[in-house]
């Protein structure tokens, strides 16, 4: 294999896996489950004596 071809190869090897990580990365960034905070109001229970 020649140089050209090995740096050809690698080249395209690159650039399919840096669109695999940015597909996966805006995937991650806009899934649901991130931005899913428990916004519900806070009950506070009084343990205290009385």
């Amino acid at each position: 294999m020649s140089v050209f071809c090995a740096l050809r190869s690698f080249s395209f090897m690159a650039v399919i896996v840096c669109g695999l990580v940015t597909a996966a990365w805006s995937g991650l960034r806009h899934a649901p489950f991130v931005h899913d905070h428990d916004r519900g109001d806070v009950v506070w229970i009084d343990t205290g004596p009385r």
